[in-house]
């Protein structure tokens, strides 16, 4: 018997992608680290989840979580110019080695730029990434 593969989809790729950077790199919070620990609470704290406190006693505290997006798929790049102008960028640069600079992908981004009226400088001499020796 034969069998025949068929081709993910698009949709399937994306969650696979996902399902891999989720269980294969673990999250920086130290709290999220190990997904499999559960914080148990000990028989001498006190719960006060659901009991009121004294809020003269309690301590204010203010925190701000900044997260990226990231867009990724056919047509991404030749939206990259509108990003900008929807973050009101005046001018950006791209960073990118020679070899890149030659794709279609840098085409685009250029095109988008261009078309938005965003001025751009592009570094095109990148050599390599940096290692920890060098």
């Amino acid at each position: 018997m034969a069998s025949i593969r068929v081709a993910p989809s698009a949709a399937n790729r994306a969650l696979k992608l996902l399902r891999t950077v989720q269980y294969t790199h673990p999250p920086s919070c130290p709290c999220h680290s190990n997904p499999n620990h559960h914080h148990h609470l000990q028989p001498n704290h006190v719960r006060r989840l659901a009991t009121p406190v004294d809020p003269s006693r309690q301590k204010e505290y203010a925190f701000e979580m900044a997260a990226s997006s990231i867009r990724f798929g056919p047509g991404a790049t030749r939206e990259v110019g509108m990003d900008f102008a929807n973050m009101k960028a005046k001018r950006v640069c791209i960073v990118t080695d020679q070899n890149v600079a030659k794709l279609d992908a840098m085409k685009q981004a250029v095109e988008g730029l261009t078309k938005e009226g965003i001025e751009f400088t592009v570094y095109d001499k990148v050599r390599i990434e940096p290692k920890d020796s060098s």
